[in-house]
């Protein structure tokens, strides 16, 4: 029996190596999902966390080999472990000021980001660090045959992270809330660290005495846990976690009356009145420019491209009878969402679901695989403040017209100025789209926009040749200006700035 608990104690430094880095990496992604209401999901956000993320490994690493050397560096890292625990368990209240304070600095995403990474992440993940570098010294050092050793630790130590990366993506983000989850993981460093002095084999008795008092705080960090949820229940805004980011959902008054807002990567990107009068109703403007479609052809099947809380499609399908849509969100939660809090349910019970057609699905996947014609596909796919890049190039526009009848149309909502550097994605897209469709036209949404200014704007595409839409605004197109296509897309570098005025 001495010696079966030899060999459990023995194998403890692997458990504890494979269990800190699955940790790490559901840190890594779950920090996304925490950034993402402030800053989006661009590639500058990833960039950003997986950057301060590396840094903090090599950090951790340097801090490691130095307390490797210390004559009891297990005591000294299940010290860091501890505050690293209790650091990971506070971000959940904090987060909210250091976010909004770094977002309220106007600097850029790229700058902002990487600000956010390094408040909330570097000191953690640092710590986490140090942990390889004292197993290696102490276990290779041991060891009869050092090369199978050094492998052996390094595959475990990929083999957590691999495992972390499917256990988050797959399971714990779509499963849970962001807050639990770091109540989670600060859990489980605070039951995991022990291990690393029970298998220090000069100090099993200390090691107990320390593992009861980790017990003592996984206790606390559990309570905490259940003052986040519960204060997070009785909260007026909904915060739901789904596969593709963070949806809040919030209410304000405006001119007295109640609008429910769908919120994603930091921006509003849908509305609803609530009342029972005006829930079918469009709460945004820009929608209403949709209707220019009717003036291009006869209108009755269209796509739309995008449902978020399904504000147009309510609309289209209450307003006009006879027509048909069918909506394409790629967000199963989405549309569960669109359901329960934006009145989707009440319009299929009161106009019936023949009409209306729910496809969760990629927009450009579902049109290229439809043998389906439309009389005009409307796209209003984004996330957050960033249109989706894989709509927004020649190959993508090619699908398009090949899923629309002659002389359908295309739409497509755009964020964006005409001129000047706010205007870059406006105008590659319209550069873009002349390479498919005869005429490309941008139409004002506002009245007498300045063309400056970083506002919506409607960019339609049609080889109709018998109709011209009104308010076409003059977008002079330049030789800077870039043609988009799946190969050269950067549209996060094209969009993805403080403009909103």
């Amino acid at each position: 029996m001495k010696k079966f608990f030899s060999k459990i104690i023995d194998g403890s430094d692997y458990f504890v190596l494979f269990t800190l880095d699955a940790v790490l990496m559901i840190l890594e992604l779950v920090a996304a999902r925490l950034m993402s209401p402030y800053f989006g999901n661009s590639n500058f956000v990833w960039t950003a966390i997986i950057g301060i993320i590396l840094l903090a490994g090599s950090l951790g690493n340097l801090i490691g080999g130095k307390i490797a050397s210390h004559k009891h560096p297990r005591y000294i890292a299940c010290l860091l472990l501890l505050a690293a625990s209790i650091y990971i368990a506070t971000i959940p209240l904090v987060e909210g000021s250091i976010l909004g304070s770094t977002k309220e600095l106007k600097t850029g995403v790229q700058f902002e980001a990487v600000i956010s990474s390094i408040l909330l992440f570097l000191c953690p993940s640092t710590i986490l660090g140090t942990i390889p570098p004292i197993v290696m010294k102490e276990r290779i050092s041991e060891s009869k045959n050092k090369g199978k050793e050094s492998g052996r630790i390094t595959a475990i130590i990929a083999l957590g992270s691999l495992v972390g990366t499917f256990l988050g993506g797959f399971w714990l983000i779509p499963t849970f809330g962001t807050k639990i989850i770091f109540a989670m993981l600060a859990i489980c460093i605070a039951l995991v660290a022990p291990l690393f002095i029970l298998s220090d084999r000069d100090g099993l008795k200390r090691g107990i005495i320390v593992s009861m008092l980790f017990a003592l705080v996984t206790l606390i960090f559990g309570i905490i846990s259940l003052i986040i949820v519960n204060d997070g229940a009785h909260n007026s805004e909904i915060s739901i976690d789904t596969e593709y980011g963070r949806i809040i959902i919030v209410e304000e008054n405006h001119n007295g009356e109640n609008i429910r807002y769908y919120k994603q990567s930091g921006a509003y990107s849908s509305a609803s009145y609530t009342s029972d009068q005006r829930k079918y109703d469009l709460v945004f403007d820009y929608l209403k420019k949709y209707d220019e479609m009717f003036k291009f052809r006869d209108i009755s099947e269209v796509a739309m491209i995008g449902g978020a809380a399904y504000q147009y499609p309510k609309y289209y399908i209450s307003h006009y009878p006879d027509k048909k849509m069918d909506v394409i969100e790629i967000d199963p939660k989405s549309t569960e969402i669109a359901k329960q809090y934006f009145y989707l349910n009440d319009l299929l019970y009161d106009y019936g679901d023949e009409r209306l057609g729910l496809y969760n699905d990629d927009g450009r996947i579902f049109l290229r695989d439809s043998e389906k014609k439309y009389d005009a596909v409307l796209n209003d796919a984004f996330s957050g403040e960033v249109p989706v890049g894989t709509m927004a190039t020649v190959e993508a526009a090619k699908i398009i017209k090949n899923s629309l009848k002659d002389d359908g149309v295309y739409m497509s909502n755009v964020l964006g100025a005409v001129e000047g550097d706010k205007g870059k994605f406006l105008r590659a897209e319209v550069k873009t789209l002349q390479q498919v469709f005869k005429h490309v036209y941008v139409i004002a949404v506002y009245k007498n926009p300045k063309p400056e200014r970083y506002v919506n704007w409607m960019v339609v595409a049609t080889d109709n040749d018998k109709y011209t839409p009104n308010d076409i605004v003059d977008v002079r197109l330049t030789d800077d200006d870039i043609i988009l296509t799946d190969d050269y897309n950067p549209v996060d570098s094209l969009v993805t700035t403080n403009y909103f005025e």
